[in-house]
């Protein structure tokens, strides 16, 4: 479903500090050819949603290989951010916590104010950032582009094909957006829905694949800390598949039963050769489900390793060193599709065609509303063929 967010008065404001272009100029002004700077404002809290931008973010490089590119986005996603080859300059506005988190965040608004973008981009995907307005309206840009009516969920009828015609077809009923694009009708995928901001300039990704850029250095940092989890729980030395476990999602209702990850262990760990060794990683919001899944598979005779909570990026270095992920629809999902780890998952509230993996490697179950519902033995076959597949 659609639903249509005002700008903030800051922003309405900030807006009028610059003339707007005619919905037709927008092509012109795209025009690879004279585009010399982008300024991409994504700073929600979601690490999910931003990886599902990064396709977005390769058809910008990709489509504008002269320009800078430079992104704005929050502390909590610095760690992804910072790792995409595709920008040249990461921006993060940190939480304002005390007098230096303020300067910081002055810091950050001062550049903005003085980089002077041909075009500015918001990636509005499941909800609007008022600071993300206000900071276009701020660099005053040729074009701001952007989409007032969010989308999570199915597609409101009547949308058009093509995002730019409809737009270039009536005025913006944006105060600050100078092109207000709907996705197109066309596309289910939140991946899809946030190209579709910028499809109308001609770029489009040559790979739809998420985006994750670690380090050599830290590929193999990730393959100690897994080493060690393995060695702790007696399982080292061996040379059979690692899976992955991830219990935990901020939301309950998209978290699988411990019980079902539990018989999940059990199954893909004392089931037909070769076995599997199991690790499970903690989380730093949902600290206790992992050591439940540890402790409930010491009880019916498996050992496992666990992992420690950690920053995102040593869950990815560390994930990249598995054969498999199994968890929730979450973050970490897009994580580990992020580094080339298969994955198995389980769905609730999100249909996997809009939010899923977009994976020859990646096996989803959905149960509306019920994720209890989600049998263990077909999660297990799935396990079992993904793991068979990467050997191949």
């Amino acid at each position: 479903m659609s639903d249509a967010r005002p700008t903030s008065g800051g922003a309405r404001w900030l807006a009028h500090l610059r003339s707007r272009p005619a919905v037709a100029q927008s092509r012109a002004i795209a025009d690879p050819a004279r585009v010399e700077r982008l300024l991409i404002l994504k700073p929600h809290d979601q690490l999910g949603d931003f990886l599902l931008a990064t396709p977005t973010l390769r058809a910008l490089r990709e489509r504008f290989a002269k320009a800078r590119i430079v992104l704005v986005t929050r502390e909590f996603l610095a760690p992804l951010a910072t790792r995409n080859h595709d920008v040249d300059e990461v921006w993060t506005l940190p939480r304002v916590q005390d007098a230096a988190g303020a300067a910081r965040w002055l810091d950050v608004v001062v550049k903005v104010a003085r980089f002077r973008p041909d075009v500015a981009f918001v990636l509005n995907s499941v909800s609007r950032s008022k600071s993300a307005d206000a900071l276009a309206a701020l660099a005053r840009p040729k074009l701001v582009v952007g989409r007032s009516r969010v989308y999570a969920g199915a597609l409101r009828q009547g949308l058009a094909e093509d995002p730019w015609a409809a737009a270039v077809a009536r005025p913006s009923r944006d105060s600050l957006y100078d092109l207000d694009l709907d996705p197109s009708s066309r596309s289910q995928h939140q991946i899809d829905r946030i190209l579709d901001l910028m499809r109308w300039t001609g770029a489009e990704p040559s790979r739809l694949h998420l985006r994750l850029d670690l380090s050599d250095r830290e590929c193999a940092d990730g393959r100690a800390r897994l080493v060690a989890a393995l060695d702790a729980a007696g399982l080292g030395g061996a040379e059979t598949p690692v899976v992955g476990f991830h219990p935990g999602a901020a939301n309950a209702l998209k978290c699988w039963p411990l019980d079902s990850f539990v018989a999940l262990g059990v199954a893909i760990a004392a089931g037909d050769p070769p076995p599997r060794r199991v690790v499970v990683f903690d989380s730093p919001r949902e600290r206790g489900r992992a050591a439940g899944v540890v402790a409930g598979l010491a009880a019916r005779g498996i050992a496992a390793g666990f992992v420690a909570a950690a920053g995102i990026e040593s869950f990815a270095a560390t994930c990249a060193a598995l054969d498999l992920l199994a968890c929730n629809d979450s973050g970490v999902m897009h994580v580990a599709v992020a580094v080339g780890v298969p994955t198995v998952s389980f769905h609730s509230l999100g249909k996997p065609s809009e939010w899923g993996p977009r994976s020859d490697r990646s096996i989803t179950f959905h149960a509306p509303g019920r994720i209890d519902a989600i049998p263990v033995e077909p999660a297990a076959e799935a396990v079992r063929a993904l793991l068979q597949l990467s050997r191949g």
